[in-house]
This record gives structure tokens, sequence and C-alpha cells, in this order.
């Protein structure tokens, strides 16, 4: 029931980016289209994340390790390299074995780090 939660939120994304930036751009202004697109980022992210913490807590569950999710996961992501590390930090710090969660806080922490970004770079 989840993952149609997940796939319904990229389909979202991408339906909002795709009206924000080819159907009514002329008719908004600049930070309409900021916070719009901030939406859908935050929807597209949410959707991956929580896609990528059910396919992992699966695959954790098929192999038998269904003690503490959330501390195996984090192990399995410092394996995998730095990339892995920078894109995928809430696993590592959110201590939950609840996608929803762990998707909600990403998404959240990533609009934050867009919005900082945004400031810090693109100040008028």
């Amino acid at each position: 029931m989840k993952q149609i939660l997940y796939i319904m939120a990229i389909l979202l994304a991408i339906i909002i980016a795709m009206i924000v930036l080819f159907f009514r751009h002329d008719e908004i202004n600049e930070f309409q289209i900021a916070i719009r697109l901030l939406a859908a980022f935050f929807l597209l992210v949410f959707g991956i994340y929580g896609l990528y913490a059910e396919l992992l807590f699966k695959k954790l569950r098929m192999s038998g390790k269904t003690n503490n999710l959330c501390v195996e996961a984090s192990y399995l992501i410092q394996k995998r390299g730095i990339l892995s590390k920078a894109l995928l930090f809430p696993f590592l710090k959110i201590k939950s074995s609840n996608s929803l969660i762990i998707s909600f806080f990403g998404a959240l922490a990533w609009v934050v780090i867009a919005l900082i970004i945004f400031h810090r770079f693109f100040k008028s």
C-alpha cells in the first residue's frame, strides 16, 4: 500500500513540474514558480526515498535481519561509499523502521538544503 503512495507522489511531482515549466510559465511570477517546483521536488524525493526504504527493508527482512532494520540499513549504506552516504543520509540519521517517516524527513531535509542553496546563490 505504501508503494502506491510513493509512486503517486513521484507521478504528481512530474505532473506539477511539467505544468509549471511548460504550460503555466508565463502566467505566474518567479516566486510562485519556485514554490511549486519545491513542492514537486519534495514529492519526488519523498517518493524515491520511500520506494528505496521499502526495497531496502524488504531485502533485510528476506535475509532474516529483522531485529533492528534502521541499524542494518545504515550499515548497508555506509558500505556503499561516499556518494551513497551523501545522497541517502536520512537513512543514517533517522532511526526509524517506518519508510513514511524516513521519506518525509529526508524530503524535508533536501527541501531545506535546496532553499539554503537558492538563498545563497540566487539572492535578489
